[in-house]
């Protein structure tokens, strides 16, 4: 693992966009099956890689000024702040706004521009919002059909939904 004071590397395809994660420590990992992360890492799902909101936000201005950034609605009913690149299209992480305007207690950095030093075996994501999944699932994997537990900080009402689709 990467010292802890440096947090992980980061890096989009072209290298534009660089900076370290917050710390070495993520609070989580996640595997999520939503349509808009399958559309976003065009695969079977997209991997987020949790940190706190207020370790990422403000965001530092040189780092800002060189993020393009989509916004969209997003399932949980939250609005999702999508930064990438603007020079090779790669999404970097996510930051949601909750219904009353708060920032959601966790950022997503995208697992895939982590350059090293995260053990995802270590992390064992969860697998979230598998009800959308267009894949067999592995028993073994811990899944849930919307969000995961609280400590990935889901959109508030979401709880009653967090249940495993395999015990």
């Amino acid at each position: 693992m990467a010292d802890a004071d440096k947090g992980l590397p980061v890096s989009c395809e072209c290298g534009y966009i660089k900076f370290q994660t917050p710390s070495s420590k993520p609070l989580g990992t996640a595997c999520c099956h939503c349509t808009s992360c399958r559309r976003q890492s065009a695969s079977f799902f997209g991997t987020s890689v949790y940190f706190p909101t207020s370790q990422m936000f403000p965001l530092p201005a040189d780092l800002e000024s060189k993020l393009s950034v989509f916004t969209h609605p997003a399932e949980s009913g939250n609005t999702m702040h999508c930064y990438f690149c603007p020079k090779c299209g790669v999404r970097v992480f996510h930051a949601g706004v909750l219904p009353d305007g708060n920032m959601r207690p966790v950022v997503a950095i995208k697992g895939g521009v982590i350059e090293s030093g995260l053990d995802w075996k270590e992390m064992k994501p969860k697998h979230i919002y598998t009800r959308s999944a267009v894949m067999e699932l592995p028993e073994q994997w811990e899944c849930y059909e919307t969000t995961a537990p609280a400590q990935y900080g889901p959109a508030p009402g979401d709880d009653a939904k967090d249940k495993k689709t395999k015990e």
